[in-house]
């Protein structure tokens, strides 16, 4: 178990459609509030809190279907998760926040912000999934339907997608979080499978006629990235008046777990200058 100086406070919070398992960091106002991608967890936070100089209240929640959270049969849409995290600023973090979204918890962040201007100070993004590249998502589709369990836990964290720019320590620590133990020393993940492969195809879909995003924001991704490549950054920025953009270097999809320091660096600054 990694030894963190600053340590996440486990929660929980009954929502009107689900309760949902979240992690806190106290601290001063306003907070940031850190949405993971479709089949993780909020431990993809950990590690960008450990680095931030900032001293705000950070706090993540397992989305539906994910984590320690609730897995209901229905309900995972992308619509779903947004009135999801609206009733959960509402209730955990009462008034507007500084929102951070990873992949398809990017996607949800730009609609949130869309929607809610109040609720939200500013924004960034990494490496959402917008117009996913139909290869991408049927390759997650089929992991998600023939990989959700394992032999042991050895196989499990040797077969994480996405995590070859890993650390040791961080594939210690998200493997530790992140599958849950079974029988005779198998595991599997801590994810809703059904859940999890209906919202990565809905990643396909056109969402850009929603995006009217108006607060300040910063985009970012990962020089490797296939997911999120240069010219879907360029196509945001312009869809979002004075967007900022950063390019993270040795990086691909899992900005926060691939270059956790740099990517709280980034956000660091970016809050400095518009929440204070």
């Amino acid at each position: 178990m990694t030894d963190f100086r600053r340590p996440a406070q486990q929660r929980s919070v009954k929502l009107p459609r689900v309760t949902l398992h979240y992690l806190d960091w106290p601290g001063a106002a306003p907070p940031t509030l850190l949405l993971h991608p479709n089949r993780t967890n909020a431990r993809v936070w950990d590690f960008v809190v450990e680095a931030s100089a900032r001293r705000n209240r950070f706090v993540a929640p397992d989305q539906r279907g994910h984590g320690l959270s609730d897995y209901p049969a229905s309900g995972y849409e992308l619509d779903d998760y947004v009135a999801d995290t609206i009733d959960f600023i509402e209730t955990v973090c009462g008034g507007p926040v500084g929102l951070v979204g990873a992949a398809t918890g990017g996607n949800i962040a730009l609609l949130i912000a869309s929607q809610r201007p109040d609720l939200v100070r500013a924004l960034a993004v990494a490496d959402p999934g917008l117009s996913l590249d139909k290869t991408i998502s049927r390759r997650v589709q089929g992991e998600i339907t023939g990989n959700t369990r394992f032999p042991d836990f050895a196989t499990a964290r040797a077969q994480m997608s996405f995590s070859h720019l890993w650390s040791p320590a961080m594939k210690d620590h998200y493997a530790t979080h992140s599958f849950r133990p079974l029988d005779g020393g198998a595991v599997e993940w801590r994810y809703f499978p059904p859940g999890a492969r209906h919202t990565e195809a809905r990643l396909e879909e056109d969402m850009w006629h929603r995006i009217a995003v108006r607060c300040p924001t910063l985009v970012m991704r990962g020089d490797h990235s296939d997911v999120f490549p240069a010219e879907r950054m360029t196509q945001l920025q312009r869809v979002i008046p004075g967007a900022e953009t950063a390019t993270v270097s040795n990086c691909e999809h899992r900005v926060s777990q691939d270059q956790p320091e740099e990517m709280a660096r980034l956000l660091d600054a970016f809050f400095a200058r518009h929440l204070g």
